[in-house]
This record gives C-alpha cells, sequence and structure tokens, in this order.
C-alpha cells in the first residue's frame, strides 16, 4: 500500500516549477545533433555542414510526401465520390 503522508511530504518538498525553470535561459536544440544553438537562429539547425545536408535532405522528403499524401488524397476523394455523381447523371 501507498503510506499518502509520505507521498503529501515529497511533494510538498518538490520545487516549484515556476522557480526551477527559471534560471534555465531560452535556448534551441539543433534538429539533427541536438546540440545547443542560439535562440534567434531562424532555422532549428547547427552551422555544421553536415546537419544542414541532412536538414536539407529532410525537408525535401518532407516536401515530396506532403505531394503524395495529396495525389493519393485526391484519387480517393475522386473515386469515393465517383458512385455518387454516376447516380446524379
Amino acid at each position: 500500500m501507498v503510506d499518502a503522508s509520505a507521498v503529501k511530504q515529497k511533494v510538498k518538498n518538490m520545487p516549484k516549477r515556476s522557480k526551477a525553470q527559471a534560471h534555465i535561459p531560452s535556448h534551441k536544440h539543433c534538429r539533427v545533433c541536438g546540440i545547443d544553438i542560439s535562440p534567434k537562429a531562424e532555422e532549428r539547425v547547427c552551422k555544421d555542414a553536415d546537419c544542414i545536408k541532412k536538414y536539407e535532405k529532410d525537408e525535401k522528403n518532407k516536401e515530396r510526401l506532403r505531394l503524395w499524401m495529396l495525389v493519393f488524397f485526391g484519387i480517393f476523394a475522386f473515386l469515393t465520390m465517383l458512385p455518387v455523381l454516376a447516380q446524379l447523371m
């Protein structure tokens, strides 16, 4: 069984979140390697050439995936609406 008084005591001794996060300066992490980068950086990637190449490759793949998903959704929507349109004519 869980001792409720022990749990209450642990919760009471824990620091508040606002106080715990107050001393952490704002920062960003590189999307590829995870190191800290400047919070003013436009893209979330460090200045390493390998990270930049991987980031650009990932962005191209995301764009290609979005295009294919749009095409397949269009085909699906057309095939779904085809019987409804056939009945109307």
